[in-house]
């Protein structure tokens, strides 16, 4: 029994040797999971089954070896592919015949576009169509075809106009005082005759009200404001002037009126029918200056216009032809990149500007219908806000030349393979504020795309980025669970085979209910201690030689009895 208790010692040790042998030569193997021998004494029975009190032990026998499933350190890379799990979980993978289970994602990509192992096991997941994630667990795929363009539907902009911001020319709030310039835009002379025969000087003076392109006009008679008994020499008197740009009919003649013409002078604010009637009444200066009665009229015609202090003509490459302007990319069905500009020009002091659009630098485009030259943006479209500085909407018409009436914020003629589509541009959110001009503009339309890259987040999501800038969701990782990690069986290939102890796979989806979260861009490493493993080598090798020194004594011991005489 001696031998036989001596051998079995060795052949525990030796078994020792190789699980602890095989740990260290994993120690570098990812996701590698140390195994443990566990040993039992052997005794021998009565055929009832108790041994005797006495019993001398027959030796030790390997009851198992099992294996240690504490996670490893992570190591991060530079491969997007590479994919550890930080909590509980396996990841699932199918190798043709059965499903194994591993937790070393170093995974690849074949031919075909699908995530596998280094031996060819498809890595299962849930797969994604047109960015929805399927419920079916199966090999997951990378699809590297090229992404069709989309064309702009609809576009967001959110933007604050700063509310300092001042018309061209700005209001005057200063009372009138012809001996102070910054009271007035600019000025016009005229030479009468009093009754005494005298020429007197009349100078006309034009300050900028509220309503946009309209001054209050003011009047002296040599230099003096009022005649002798203290009334201005002119009644409160407003004139407005047509843009600049002009090219609108305001009476319907069928004749558009001419840039900076007059289009209203009366002794009230004008109103959208005064500008309509095209109402002017002559300027009439009255009164005695050191009793001498002055009298003079100016016709409307020889006013003189407010061309030397109005904005200029808008153009996009003159930033001082509008208030704030930015531009952005847009984007046709053929996946054509365009400019589109959105500009605002303020006009007047009641919190309104005007909004004009170009694409590619152009305002307008032909309408292949009727061979019109349409613009983007229909003519006179206009933004208000509140006193508190909050979008109130977007009108079309602007007093007070025109009844403002409101409209939904659209563009025609976006897409130059489609110019029958009308694109919404949404403003919600706008505000004029007294801070800085700023814009966020969103729209949801691009160019196509290759595949540049994919990635995996916390939650498992497979999304890849295009070279368009978009991105997609491809698919989700899927993970699996066990009731006892202790009863699943190797299957060489870092990975583990689901039997009757471990339970069937409960399979989730990461970062949900126990299973852990995916880290993306590095690897779980073996758990294997290679301190501890050596110290193990040295207690397998005393046991070895202790074990074969009881073979040894064995051997003399007989020997000395076959040796008796």
């Amino acid at each position: 029994m001696g031998f036989n208790t001596a051998l079995s010692g060795i052949k525990a040790s030796a078994d020792y040797l190789s699980v602890t042998g095989n740990n260290i030569a994993n120690a570098d193997t990812t996701g590698f999971k140390k195994s443990r021998i566990e040993f039992d004494d052997l005794y021998n029975t009565s055929v009832l089954g108790a041994g005797s009190g006495n019993s001398i032990g027959s030796g030790v026998s390997v009851s198992k070896v099992s294996q240690e499933f504490s996670p490893g350190n992570l190591s991060y890379t530079d491969n997007n592919l590479d994919l550890s799990i930080d909590g509980t979980g396996f990841f699932i993978l199918d190798a043709g015949v059965a499903q194994s289970y591993t937790r070393a994602g170093n995974f690849k990509l074949d031919e075909d576009g699908f995530l596998v192992t280094n031996t060819g096991s498809n890595v299962q997941g849930f797969n994604a169509a047109d960015g929805v994630v399927g419920g079916n667990l199966e090999n997951l795929r990378i699809p590297t075809d090229r992404i069709a363009p989309e064309a702009t539907t609809s576009m967001e902009l959110k933007l604050n106009l700063n509310s300092e911001s001042k018309d061209v020319p700005p209001f005057i709030k200063a009372d009138f005082d012809p001996t102070n310039p910054d009271s007035y835009n600019y000025t016009q002379t005229q030479g009468v005759v009093g009754a005494d025969g005298e020429t007197r000087v009349v100078t006309y003076y034009y300050a900028k009200s509220e309503l946009p392109n309209t001054y209050k006009v003011h009047a002296t008679v040599d230099g003096n404001m009022t005649d002798d008994t203290g009334v201005p020499f002119l009644g409160e008197t407003y004139a407005t002037f047509n843009s600049t740009e002009g090219g609108v009919d305001y009476n319907g003649d069928g004749i558009l009126e001419r840039p900076n013409q007059l289009l209203y002078m009366g002794s009230r604010e004008p109103g959208p029918t005064d500008i309509a009637a095209l109402t002017q009444t002559p300027l009439t200066v009255a009164g005695t200056l050191a009793g001498v009665a002055i009298t003079s009229t100016l016709a409307a015609a020889d006013v003189r216009d407010d061309s030397s202090v109005a904005r200029e003509v808008f153009d996009p490459l003159n930033p001082d032809s509008y208030t704030y302007g930015n531009t952005r990319s847009v984007y046709d069905s053929l996946g054509g990149a365009h400019t589109v500009g959105y500009y605002f020009i303020k006009q007047g002091e009641n919190n309104t500007y005007e909004m004009r659009v170009t694409m590619d630098g152009e305002e307008s485009y032909t309408d292949p219908l009727t061979g019109n030259d349409t613009r983007f943006l229909k003519e006179n479209t206009n933004v208000t806000f509140d006193a508190a500085g909050n979008l109130m909407g977007t009108n079309r018409g602007l007093p007070p030349f025109d009844i403002a009436e409101p409209v939904a914020l659209e563009i025609a003629g976006l897409d130059p393979s489609n110019r029958g589509r009308v694109t919404p541009i949404d403003l919600f959110g706008s505000t004029q504020f007294a801070i800085d001009n700023t814009d966020n503009f969103e729209q949801d339309g691009f160019s196509a795309g290759e595949l540049q890259g994919v990635s995996f987040d916390d939650d498992g999501f497979l999304t890849a980025t295009y070279t368009n800038q978009q991105t997609a969701t491809l698919g989700q990782i899927g993970l699996a669970t066990f009731d006892s990690t202790d009863g699943l069986l190797p299957s060489g290939h870092t990975a583990w085979l689901a039997s009757k102890g471990s339970g069937p796979a409960d399979v989730g989806r990461p970062n949900s209910g126990t299973l852990g979260r995916i880290q993306g861009g590095a690897l779980e490493e073996s758990n294997v201690d290679l301190t501890a493993e050596l110290v193990a080598l040295i207690e397998a090798q005393r046991n070895y030689q202790a074990n074969s020194k009881t073979l040894e004594t064995e051997n003399t011991v007989t020997q000395t009895i076959i040796n008796l005489r």
